[in-house]
């Protein structure tokens, strides 16, 4: 039998309301990681079953343009666009206003550039955000996805632009909130996840949404192989969002270190930490993050965060240092041990899902 060609308790059955939705063959989604998710890696996952989402939260409108025409000359299947419309976000900060100084103990690690500046640039405000979304709805993207909250009129522009709607949630009280503004299916994400995150794990999380909700419900959160997969399913999951294990592929849009520090990772290496956007964000632990312990307090406020820090890391992080950049990842790297194409990743997962709902084992090493 294929993957979808299964038992009444197989991959397809538990997704197929899902995946009708969607438009796609796979219950697997690529997540929407900014940097990551361009149209390369896009275009592999859409065209391997699944829903590849382009990482479009603080790209400038012309690129968006640009990356949503490129995907689209790579396949002609289903993809989707990830937006955020943060709630309660800061004012403006005025373009001419001097950033905070580095403080002394980070100037150990190397010397700021003084020509990298992010003071004042407009990425996450809800102007810039609608004008992507206007972008989205022109180019004929049939699926947006948000995290940090979706408005009610955003979900609305997006129906009539003909959008599914997917929200992204922390907690059992932003999933309620979710269905409530009209979305069409929500991501439950875990603590576990790479990137900004919540404190709950997706072992408790995607039950209690699954519960809450009428829409189909997506896991997040460790999503890395077929066991994974087949364990957010019995959840009550009809689908899995997937981050950490697509980092280590040739069409992430990532530096060569981090996708083998990915694969190399035999023991949870991160942490979940502040200290380079304001917001809690799980990433890579390296010389960077350890030189905050003490400092905790001395944290701020996002946007502020990381417009204190971005002369010393944004500069690492474009030369590939581990020490100093800011490296988003999942705790399931450590189930990451290969660097392959994202078609094997997504198909492996499915098939290997398949394998463990249906009673037989995945493969040895949950690889596929």
């Amino acid at each position: 039998m294929t993957s979808t060609q299964t038992a009444p308790w197989g991959l397809a059955s538990r997704s197929g309301r899902l995946s009708a939705l969607l438009g796609v063959d796979l219950p697997i989604l690529g997540a929407p990681m900014g940097g990551v998710a361009g149209p390369d890696l896009v275009a592999a996952v859409s065209k391997a079953g699944g829903l590849g989402i382009l990482g479009h939260a603080n790209l400038a409108p012309d690129r968006v343009r640009d990356e949503i025409r490129r995907t689209r000359e790579l396949t002609d299947r289903p993809f989707g666009i990830g937006l955020l419309f943060p709630s309660g976000a800061p004012p403006e900060r005025d373009p001419a206003t001097t950033p905070p100084p580095l403080p002394d103990f980070l100037r150990e690690l190397g010397d700021p550039d003084p020509r990298v500046s992010v003071v004042g640039e407009r990425t996450y405000d809800h102007e810039m955000a609608a004008e992507r979304l206007e972008i989205a709805i022109e180019e004929g993207v049939p699926v947006l996805t948000c995290g940090l909250g979706v408005p009610e009129a955003v979900v609305e522009r997006a129906h009539r632009g003909g959008m599914v709607v997917v929200s992204l949630v922390g907690s059992l009280k932003a999933a309620r909130a979710a269905e409530a503004r009209g979305v069409d299916a929500i991501v439950a994400q875990g603590h576990e996840a790479g990137g900004h995150t919540g404190r709950t794990s997706t072992l408790v999380l995607v039950p209690q949404v699954v519960d809450a909700v009428r829409v189909p419900v997506i896991a997040a959160g460790g999503i890395v192989d077929g066991r994974t997969l087949a364990a957010a399913l019995m959840l009550g999951a009809e689908g899995g969002l997937v981050g950490t294990a697509l980092l280590a592929t040739p069409e992430a849009q990532t530096a060569q270190s981090h996708k083998a520090a990915v694969v190399a990772m035999a023991d949870d290496d991160t942490v979940v930490s502040r200290t380079y956007t304001g917001k809690p964000s799980r990433v890579i632990r390296n010389r960077y993050t350890e030189a905050w312990k003490g400092h905790e307090h001395e944290v701020l406020p996002m946007p502020a965060q990381w417009e204190m820090v971005a002369p010393l890391v944004l500069p690492a992080k474009q030369k590939g240092s581990m020490e100093i950049g800011n490296w988003p990842t999942g705790q399931g790297a450590v189930l990451v041990q290969a660097e392959r194409s994202a078609v094997e990743v997504v198909r492996a997962m499915a098939a290997d899902a398949e394998a463990c709902l249906s009673g037989g084992p995945p493969a040895a090493d949950g690889e596929g």
